[in-house]
């Protein structure tokens, strides 16, 4: 998977730029609040229709315009180049077109252009609640098994029925018996893709993790949202009066958690800031490195700032990883300079100044 062609008008400040890219490292250099970012976060919306910077659409829209527009052109596993286009409205008409058709879900932009993002705050991975680690999890479980999204899809249908019921303050056999087995029956099986999908990631992320730091007693666990070898049905009757209670269902696979611990301890309590985006480069790598192992597609790398709060010798070694993916990656710094002796001398960059909003390619 690469992006060969972007076009991106009015996001940001970046009124209308076209730019053609290579399929291995585009490097994007310029000054703070040039324009660099916004280019990493129009592939983003492009790839998963929201930005990682702003859950608000009228900040990522050009101050007094009412829309922002983006078109790529995506080359697929097959050779094919596809036309992608996104039209993002205040209004919320918005639109999303994939070879001239029209696509209806997130799923569909997902599934044709894998990314992996890498910034300043992807130690949110560690600090922030099970579901940004769920998330990162269930990005794995969707690329490597087709059949989760659908599964996915039953529990939060089913979830949100019982969780309806619940809110009643009562809840009759018949009712139970109407969305409970069903609610087990799935709940069992996206607990056993997830887990089969951690199982595999595990050493991949180990291998590249040593490379950056040692942690030799660091682990990485799962949890599936209710008691380990606990059958679920069983789990659903014994905490039944206390959902009636609360009014939602509390244990299940919407609680699903990847769990990591140093000494026996969360991580996030022994770790540094600077090991954190360790790990969590190394999770997101093994991610994109599984990716292509196990089901021969490449995941796209979006990696902003990349030298903010690692040393050379570490900026170094994620730079040498990266360009071992084989894989298509955007990666930003303040100067020109700034990676220059990071990368392997094998390592085709392309690179591109971005200043005031406006590329030009160097």
């Amino acid at each position: 998977m690469s992006v060969q062609q972007l076009s991106i008008q009015r996001l940001r400040n970046l009124h209308h730029v076209d730019l053609q890219f290579d399929g291995g490292i585009n490097l994007l250099y310029g000054l703070n609040a040039s324009g660099k970012t916004s280019i990493l976060e129009s592939i983003h919306m492009l790839a998963l229709g929201r930005s990682f910077r702003s859950l608000k659409l009228a900040s990522v829209i050009a101050q007094g315009h009412t829309d922002c527009l983006l078109f790529a052109k995506i080359k697929n596993p097959q050779g094919v180049t596809d036309s992608l286009g996104m039209n993002r409205r205040l209004d919320g008409d918005h639109n999303v077109r994939l070879n001239g058709e029209n696509l209806s879900s997130v799923a569909e932009l997902a599934s044709l252009l894998p990314i992996q993002l890498i910034d300043p705050n992807s130690a949110r991975l560690i600090e922030a609640g099970p579901s940004v680690r769920r998330q990162y999890l269930d990005w794995g479980v969707y690329h490597h098994n087709p059949i989760f999204f659908g599964l996915w899809k039953q529990a939060q249908r089913l979830l949100k029925q019982r969780n309806s019921a619940l809110k009643c303050g009562t809840m009759s056999a018949d009712v139970r018996a109407s969305f409970d087995p069903g609610l087990v029956e799935v709940a069992e099986q996206l607990n056993g893709l997830r887990e089969a999908y951690l199982k595999l990631l595990e050493p991949v992320f180990f291998e590249l993790l040593s490379g950056l730091v040692n942690l030799p007693d660091l682990k990485l666990g799962y949890y599936s949202g209710w008691s380990a070898n606990r059958n679920y049905a069983d789990i659903l009757e014994e905490a039944l009066e206390r959902d009636l209670r609360l009014g939602y269902t509390q244990k299940g696979p919407q609680r699903a958690d990847v769990k990591l611990t140093l000494h026996g301890v969360n991580a996030v309590e022994r770790l540094s800031r600077g090991q954190q985006k360790l790990v969590v480069v190394a999770l997101k790598l093994a991610q994109g490195k599984l990716l292509s192992e196990a089901e021969g597609r490449k995941c796209v790398f979006l990696v902003d700032d990349l030298a903010a709060e690692l040393d050379w010798s570490h900026r170094r070694e994620i730079c040498r990883q990266l360009v071992s993916l084989d894989t298509q990656v955007f990666v930003t710094s303040v100067g020109p300079d700034e990676l220059t002796d990071c990368w392997p001398e094998e390592a085709q960059i392309k690179m591109f100044h971005v200043k005031h909003g406006q590329v030009s390619q160097e």
